[in-house]
């Protein structure tokens, strides 16, 4: 259910922008972030978790100053510094002996603790190649052509799901043997929590 919802702005981010430019997509994409964060408290008990916050005062700032000044400088720059605040993030967990893959994947897998540092290592590395793609679409091949508006739109909308679940796929298949078969016992309203916790 969270993952579905947190789809929302992406959705609302690709209709607005084709149909009538960057701004009115900063603008969707900010009102969606708004009503999914709302219903995530709702459901919350009122309470977010660090991540949650980090993307919604981030959209809130960069959506907040495109719209107010005028220029999507602001809403190309938002994804790249979230991507690489998780990426931060991930990799100072893994440094400091504290993982924080481990918390989100405990019943999916078994590791030793250099195999959660490991994973969360990986997974820093995924979100630093999300920040460099998005920099690449979003600023530095950015010309402001219909093409380049194209690409990143598209990329922004669906390229980064794509990439996020050939990730998922190729990490299921190297770690197969390191699932936790444990889980398979557990009840379908708690294993359906699970994929909506680690996609955010």
């Amino acid at each position: 259910m969270t993952a579905l919802l947190d789809l929302l702005p992406l959705i609302a981010f690709f209709i607005a922008s084709k149909k009538f430019g960057l701004l009115a997509g900063a603008a969707a994409v900010l009102a969606a972030t708004l009503v999914v964060y709302g219903i995530h408290l709702v459901r919350q008990k009122w309470r977010l978790t660090k991540q949650q916050w980090v993307v919604l005062v981030l959209t809130i700032l960069f959506c907040g100053a495109t719209i107010l000044l005028r220029d999507d400088l602001y809403l190309r720059w938002k994804t790249p510094i979230i991507n690489l605040s998780f990426a931060l993030a991930l990799a100072i967990s893994a440094l400091i002996g504290k993982p924080l893959m481990q918390p989100v994947a405990k019943d999916v897998f078994r590791f030793s603790q250099q195999g959660w540092q490991r994973l969360t290592y990986a997974w820093a590395a995924f979100f630093l190649l999300l920040a460099a793609l998005h920099y690449w679409f979003g600023l530095y091949h950015y010309d402001a052509s219909e093409q380049a508006k194209n690409l990143f739109i598209h990329f922004k909308s669906y390229g980064q799901l794509i990439l996020m679940g050939i990730f998922l796929a190729a990490q299921a298949f190297v770690l197969r043997k390191h699932l936790n078969i444990e889980s398979a016992t557990t009840p379908v309203n708690e294993a359906s929590e699970q994929p909506s916790q680690q996609q955010h």
